[in-house]
């Protein structure tokens, strides 16, 4: 009877790898469904009379998933360099692949509220023209910076 407890230990330890590889895969399987789905989607600007046009440029990103999590996470941190103004954009749809250094141009609406519905669009090489719509949040006026 010894004798067959290491080997039931390694069966359990591979058994909970294996369904934590799993879960893992079905995570990253749904991301990347997710994503897909959100690319394709064909997104036309609407620009209202409250909205704000600036140019500017994508100074760094983040496109992570937490383990627990099976949602995507992809923000463009751009700023405007004529206001030195620093926003965060959440994707919501459109073009996904812009990239550090990417000069885009930025449609906002300037409201009270913390975040806004916006657009980015590429102005450069193969990201002409490509539009992203995102939620947009100021960094620079947010009370996350007060403290």
């Amino acid at each position: 009877m010894q004798e067959a407890r290491p080997w039931l230990l390694i069966g359990l330890v591979v058994c909970i790898a294996l369904a934590y590889g799993g879960y893992r895969l079905r995570n990253h399987l749904k991301i990347q469904w997710e994503l897909e789905r959100r690319s394709a989607i064909i997104v036309r600007p609407k620009v209202g009379d409250g909205d704000t046009s600036e140019f500017g440029y994508i100074y760094s990103m983040r496109r992570d998933t937490p383990v627990h999590d099976d949602e995507l996470n992809l923000v463009w941190f751009v700023v405007v360099p004529t206001t030195n103004v620093h926003y965060s954009c959440s994707y919501e749809a459109g073009f996904p692949d812009f990239k550090t250094g990417d000069s885009v141009r930025l449609i906002h609406t300037k409201s009270d509220e913390d975040a806004d519905e916006g657009y980015i669009i590429g102005l450069h090489d193969n990201e002409q023209g490509k539009v992203t719509e995102v939620w947009n949040f100021d960094l620079d006026t947010s009370a996350v910076n007060d403290d």
